[in-house]
């Protein structure tokens, strides 16, 4: 588990660091390190703390001599011979050579302040924390039905270190683990994202995955979505393209059947496939008035109406339809999209009063202006009606906003994986208003 945790850290610190055009050279994994808490379980094999930081001090002195001049450190074993280990390492790097040691150890502030309670506490070892990273990154080392029926161990295992214990068993982890294994967040839910190739839906489909759960992405445009799974693949999820028009009813229906036969059971939908346009009332033509419905508010129905009545007979489930701050308050131009929006708004609602009680939540999130290809759109549209630049063009459409500024799509993201987790199953027929505060839920 401690190998496959930091081996995620090490793989997702070098693509960020890669993007910033740094060469990079990614080691393989030290597996045997001092294990002193564990001990007393059968099959523990560790080496002494000595043998650790001699073995880092040489590697150093190895990559220094290959002329790299940083070495980072990504560890997940937290056992305090082992972490005292690593940081005498560093210290007699920094202090023999000229290369630069970074090691974030997230016991320490300021990174061990960012993680949950459950890892504060110390109660991550094969809890929630650490089952939720594994199911992640490699979902075939965990028996989930065994992992569902271990019951929560809320013993502090910081704590226990703190008062001098020496041992999992004396700590009170005669089972090898503390925390909520059952809880592991999102563990191998099976999600169905509509418009999940680009910007919200494919970054919800992202932070989905890094929770564990198995997805497939649905879209017109195949190869964006294509390109979005094969991303997740990469990291080690599971996921998978389906072409649908969600306009098509037969589309629609085709989709919910084989999302349900690549996933077993589609726990979590997340409508999200929309499109926007604009134009006076008087002017807007019936046709686009019906499009605009047709993807908006009829796509989302016919995807909710394929997957509420497995999602209730298992007695869990989770809808988030990709409303708008437009499903809030009319606007200038906007009246067919308005009025789409204001439709899912309300069919999200009447929803949730038909599965209050049985497991599952509908909920809606309504952001401002997005930092995606629609917004790009609707930019484009008032560059060419109007004299304005296109930067004059955004602040006119941010002006309508306390924030001045797009919203990034891994905020709303962030929001709908929010109300997919079993900490909001309270929250049912509610909206999440995104765009600083210059609106309300009503």
């Amino acid at each position: 588990t401690d190998v496959t945790i930091a081996e995620a850290m090490a793989e997702a610190g070098a693509q960020r660091l890669s993007a910033l055009g740094l060469e990079l050279v990614l080691l393989d994994a030290l597996r045997y390190t001092p294990a002193a808490f564990a001990a007393s379980f059968p099959g523990t094999i560790d080496v002494g703390a000595a043998t650790l930081t001699a073995l880092l001090t040489d590697i150093a002195a190895g990559l220094q001599r290959a002329g790299i001049a940083t070495l980072a450190i990504a560890n997940a074993h937290f056992d305090p011979a082992n972490l005292e280990a690593l940081h005498a390492a560093a210290a007699a790097i920094d202090e023999g050579a000229s290369m630069r040691v970074v090691f974030p150890d997230v016991t320490r502030r300021p990174w061990g302040g960012r993680l949950t309670e459950e890892f504060r506490s110390g109660a991550c070892h094969a809890g929630q924390y650490e089952g939720s990273i594994l199911l992640a990154r490699d979902p075939g080392r965990v028996r989930e039905e065994t992992m569902r029926e271990l019951e929560d161990n809320p013993l502090s295992l910081s704590a226990a270190i703190r008062a001098g214990v020496r041992d999992f068993s004396e700590a009170g982890g005669d089972r090898a683990y503390f925390g909520y294994p059952s809880q592991a967040s999102l563990a191998r839910r099976g999600a169905l994202v509509t418009g999940g190739g680009r910007g919200i839906g494919a970054a919800a489909a992202r932070m989905l995955a890094e929770r564990g759960a198995r997805l497939v992405l649905a879209a017109r445009s195949t190869p964006e979505i294509e390109a979005v799974a094969s991303e997740l693949r990469g990291r080690g999820g599971d996921a998978c393209a389906v072409t649908c028009d969600v306009s098509d009813p037969a589309s629609v229906e085709a989709l919910c059947h084989e999302a349900a036969e690549r996933l077993g059971a589609v726990d979590i939908l997340v409508n999200n496939a929309g499109v926007a346009s604009s134009a006076p009332v008087v002017k807007l033509a019936l046709e686009e008035w019906e499009r605009l419905w047709r993807i908006n508010a009829t796509g989302a129905f016919l995807a909710m109406r394929g997957v509420l009545p497995g999602m209730a007979e298992r007695g869990w489930g989770r809808i988030v339809n990709v409303a708008s701050i437009a499903a809030l308050r009319g606007g200038r131009y906007m009246g067919g999209y308005a009025a789409s929006k204001h439709a899912l708004l309300g069919l999200t609602r009447s929803a949730a009063a038909e599965v209050a009680g049985a497991g599952v939540t509908v909920n809606a999130v309504c952001p401002g202006y997005v930092d995606t290809p629609m917004t790009d759109a609707t930019i484009e549209n008032i560059v060419r009606r109007t004299d304005l630049a296109e930067t004059d063009a955004l602040d006119a459409i941010l002006a309508t906003t306390p924030q001045r500024r797009l919203i990034a799509p891994e905020e709303v993201a962030a929001s709908i994986v929010f109300l997919c987790e079993d900490e909001a199953r309270s929250i049912n027929g509610q909206t999440v208003v995104l765009d600083g505060g210059a609106t309300s839920a009503v």
